[in-house]
């Protein structure tokens, strides 16, 4: 697993304009999100965050399973003597490093715009969000991409998958948030193998 790991992020790191533009987006959101909080309330900041950081997640899908796709490199990946289970969680964890390092970002510039550092609280439940959103996001890669519509199927699936957990997510709720993550990862890893072997 952690070759792969180790592949991936090899192979984003030498995307130098996709790297750039992503953390492009993630200055120029937070800035965004900041000015309007002056013009209204600081109570929009965690909501817009969390908004930024599912948005973060559709643009992760595409360097999941979709750029094994693109890349034709896919079959490859399936005839490796590891378990399709194992792929889905290297690719998991590979969002997750992608999802966490631009949302850790977003959370500094909004921070620093904004003039609240308060935000940092909530790191504990980012870093679950983090990875409920990283796995939904390879799971949703996994699953459109075969499919020709995968650039409007893409994120509607990862709105979908994250709606259920909108509600711990705005209460700030840890443990909740946690149980769900697990049991969601627990549920798709295991469908991985069904959706891999196709």
């Amino acid at each position: 697993m952690l070759s792969l790991l180790i592949k991936d992020l090899k192979v984003e790191l030498r995307r130098k304009f996709e790297l750039l533009a992503s953390l492009s987006f993630v200055l120029v959101s937070s800035l965004m999100i900041a000015q309007a909080s002056h013009l209204t309330t600081k109570d929009l900041l965690m909501p817009s965050f969390f908004i930024v950081v599912v948005f973060i997640a559709v643009f992760t899908s595409t360097t999941s399973f979709v750029r094994e796709m693109d890349s034709k490199t896919i079959n490859a990946l399936k005839l490796a003597p590891i378990s399709s289970q194992v792929i889905f969680l290297s690719k998991s964890v590979f969002s997750f490093v992608s999802i966490f390092f631009q949302g850790f970002l977003e959370l500094l510039f909004l921070s620093v715009f904004s003039n609240d550092f308060s935000l940092f609280t909530a790191i504990p439940v980012f870093v679950v969000f983090s990875f409920y959103i990283a796995v939904v996001s390879a799971f949703s890669s996994a699953l459109v991409m075969y499919s020709e519509g995968r650039a409007f199927l893409t994120p509607m699936l990862v709105f979908t998958f994250t709606a259920p957990i909108v509600m711990p997510l705005m209460r700030s709720d840890v443990t909740v948030l946690a149980l769900e993550t697990v049991a969601v990862t627990s549920a798709v890893t295991t469908l991985s193998a069904y959706v891999l072997n196709d």
